[in-house]
Formats: structure tokens, C-alpha cells, sequence
């Protein structure tokens, strides 16, 4: 008996420790079956290819448009459910799901969301998100430079029927490659 209790809290520890028991996991790129498929951390290096922002003279609003539909930058994530739909029909779990993206002054409902019975990613594009910022610090207009960036500290908030509020820093340097 005793050794059955020293097996089965082995097989539970690791199980609590494998990556599928993770509850939430910063992820900026998700599969059909919400598998992540480009892990992040709460501290990355974003390289974005600077051929491929060919705008004479840019402006801040300018690089924030680069970021949406050029680099396609989107931080996301994908957060583990305990139980299916958390115990809730599917409805009623979607119609009360939450994520949202802050930087700065601006908070930003995510964009992109999928759900999967026991899975959820939710994902943002951050050129929207650093717009919004620019027009809030008045510098949408003024000429870009990268450098003057420096690291961008992201806040996700998640709020997920049958779970307590999560929120979740990460920081991000844009450089160019």
C-alpha cells in the first residue's frame, strides 16, 4: 500500500511538471490544434528584417503599420484548462473569456483568440497595440527610430470563467537584423 502511495505521488509530481499541465505559456504563433508552435519568454529579442521596411522618412505610426502587416508580430499565449471548458458549456465560457494586451496606457482587447475544449491561445497584434501607444504620447507623427524604443514591457490580463484573474509580464526588444 505504501509503495502504491509513493507511485502514484511520483506519476502526479511529474505530471504537474510536464509542459502539458502548464496553465499558461507565452506563445507568439499557434497550429490548428492550438499546439504552440513559437515558444517565448518573459524576456526576448524580436529580430525583424529591415529590407523589408521601405518607407521613406517613417514615422512612428509608420512602424506600427510595418509591425501589423509587414513583420506580423503577435504576441500571444496559450493557457491550459483544467477541466474542459472550465465546467461550463462552450457558449457560455466564450461569451465570458477575456484577454487583453497593455502597454503603456493602452489596453487592447486580443484580436485573435481559439478555443478548444481544454485549450485556449490568445494572440494580439502588436503594431496595434504600439500605435494606440504612439498617438497616447503624442509621437505617432515624428520621425522613427528604433533605438529610441528601447524595451517594450507587455502586461497580458486573462480573465477565464472558473479561474482567478491571470497577469503575466513579458519584455520585448525590437532590433533590426
Amino acid at each position: 500500500m505504501i509503495v502504491l502511495f509513493f507511485i502514484n505521488s511520483i506519476l502526479f509530481l511529474s505530471d504537474c511538471n510536464g509542459s502539458e499541465r502548464t496553465p499558461f505559456q507565452f506563445c507568439d504563433n499557434f497550429n490548428d490544434a492550438n499546439d504552440c508552435t513559437e515558444p517565448k519568454t518573459e524576456n526576448d529579442i524580436v529580430y525583424l528584417d529591415q529590407t523589408k521596411f521601405k518607407k521613406e522618412n517613417p514615422s512612428f505610426e509608420d512602424f506600427g503599420n510595418f509591425l501589423y502587416f509587414t513583420a506580423r508580430e503577435t504576441p500571444g499565449f496559450r493557457l491550459v484548462l483544467f477541466r474542459s471548458w472550465n465546467g461550463l458549456s462552450s457558449e457560455e465560457f466564450r461569451s465570458k473569456y477575456n484577454a487583453y494586451l497593455l502597454y503603456g496606457n493602452s489596453k487592447e482587447r486580443m484580436e485573435g483568440n481559439s478555443f478548444k475544449p481544454n485549450i485556449v491561445v490568445s494572440f494580439h497584434y502588436l503594431g496595434a497595440l504600439l500605435k494606440e501607444e504612439f498617438r497616447h504620447l503624442g509621437i505617432n507623427h515624428k520621425p522613427f527610430q528604433l533605438e529610441a524604443l528601447g524595451p517594450i514591457t507587455l502586461t497580458y490580463l486573462v480573465e477565464a470563467p472558473g479561474m482567478d484573474p491571470i497577469v503575466k509580464k513579458r519584455t520585448i526588444q525590437l532590433k533590426w537584423k
